[in-house]
């Protein structure tokens, strides 16, 4: 069933969202800006994230934040990706107003404290260092992201390229970046669980509509030229097993085949009834592990493939024989009842998502913010569309070897 909504546009562009949902005792404040990893300058990448911790750091009338959340029983959180930042706040619906206090105090203006952004910095570059320097595979991730994206900033994870690039923020970068993005036009509000319409919309007006209006966010990204010829790389690292990566193109998140790829991803390496896991490591044992996934970005991103070769098999055999496969599937008709399958589970994750409010209004809010609250209602509907044939000529237009993206990941010998 779709979930119901309202909607409502302040004067300063701020979008709200008001779903009402009177069965449970809570409500869900969530707050998603129109700014990620890619909206960064190349030069000072990590600058998103490093701006999801600072917003904790406390606002102009909010000294600390988190205190006055404890005040009132609430759990909050926030995340940042490559397309948005979001952050979200679940608390009695009898406290609703303390959140939407808190959201609009710091929208309006944060502290701008040099020692707090001193501290935030610090705190960035240690999860850098930890997750993805001083763990084994840790920066697998951003080499291939490197390696695959030529000219979009997808190039880089929303932790960023580089230390120094965080190392070398100054509080005028701060500034800047708070008053361009972090503006209500540039902004998605929702609110959810034991609400009213009616009695959200002037709380909202209240808090939100004094604050000013940015200027438009213009996206014009730089876009992936079509690949003519494959590409390869590798790297040694001190880690225990080979890894093999490979990655193709595939549309971005609003386009008419993402369900279809979706799909595509889960027959193909999600669990293990999934064809590659059962082909290449249940039966023929060359993985001990594989997977496959879309990256479901906004802006065309890829379908990766990353498994880990038996120990008795070398990278570039299994490698071999997973391209053998791969290349000669187009001419395999996929059974009916494989997509039903996939599309069954798509269905029971997009309805337990449903379940709890803090997800159905992170849901409402995530979709608004890249096209509209309807899409998110449709999802099933689309995603049941997709054809067998739909899916067939996908595997015909994505698996060619000019189109293909090959990391090594070797371990030190």
């Amino acid at each position: 069933m779709p979930l119901q909504f309202k909607r409502h546009l302040l004067s300063n562009g701020l979008r709200l969202i008001v779903h009402e949902d009177h069965t449970t005792p809570l409500a869900s404040c969530n707050v998603v800006y129109n700014v990620g990893s890619r909206d960064e300058s190349p030069e000072m990448t990590g600058m998103a994230h490093l701006f999801e911790h600072f917003m904790f750091t406390g606002s102009k009338n909010i000294e600390d934040y988190d205190a006055q959340l404890q005040k009132v029983g609430a759990i909050n959180n926030a995340y940042t990706t490559q397309d948005i930042t979001h952050y979200y706040i679940t608390l009695p619906a009898v406290n609703i107003e303390h959140a939407l206090w808190l959201e609009s105090d710091r929208m309006m203006e944060l502290a701008f404290q040099q020692s707090k952004l001193d501290v935030q910095k610090q705190v960035v570059i240690e999860e850098f260092k930890e997750n993805f320097l001083n763990r084994p595979y840790g920066d697998m991730w951003l080499l291939f992201n490197d390696f695959y994206f030529q000219k979009h900033p997808y190039q880089w994870l929303p932790i960023g390229k580089e230390i120094d690039h965080i190392e070398k923020v100054t509080m005028e970068d701060m500034k800047k970046f708070f008053y361009h993005f972090y503006r209500p036009n540039n902004a998605v509000l929702t609110v959810s669980g034991n609400v009213y319409f009616d009695e959200i919309v002037p709380l909202v007006e209240k808090w939100f509509g004094d604050i000013p209006s940015g200027d438009p966010v213009h996206k014009n990204f730089p876009k992936e030229l079509p690949q003519s010829q494959s590409r390869f790389v590798e790297v040694c690292r001190d880690v225990p097993a080979d890894m093999l990566l490979k990655g193709w193109p595939t549309c971005g998140r609003l386009e008419a085949d993402f369900y279809a790829y979706d799909l595509l991803s889960d027959l193909f390496g999600s669990g293990q009834s999934s064809f590659l896991y059962k082909e290449l490591v249940l039966d023929r044992h060359i993985f001990t592990d594989i997977s496959a996934y879309i990256t479901g970005t906004l802006d065309p991103g890829m379908f990766v493939i990353g498994g880990r070769p038996d120990e008795n098999v070398k990278i570039e055999e299994a490698d071999r024989i997973l391209c053998d496969y791969l290349y000669q599937l187009p001419e395999k008709y996929i059974q009916s009842r494989d997509l039903q399958k996939v599309k069954n589970r798509v269905e029971t994750i997009i309805l337990q998502n449903d379940i709890k409010i803090e997800d159905r209004s992170s849901s409402l809010a995530v979709s608004e913010c890249f096209s509209c609250v309807e899409d998110y209602n449709d999802e099933v509907k689309r995603y049941f569309s997709v054809s067998e044939e739909q899916i067939n000529r996908l595997c015909r237009q994505m698996f060619q070897k000019k189109q293909e993206n090959t990391m090594y990941y070797r371990g030190k010998a």
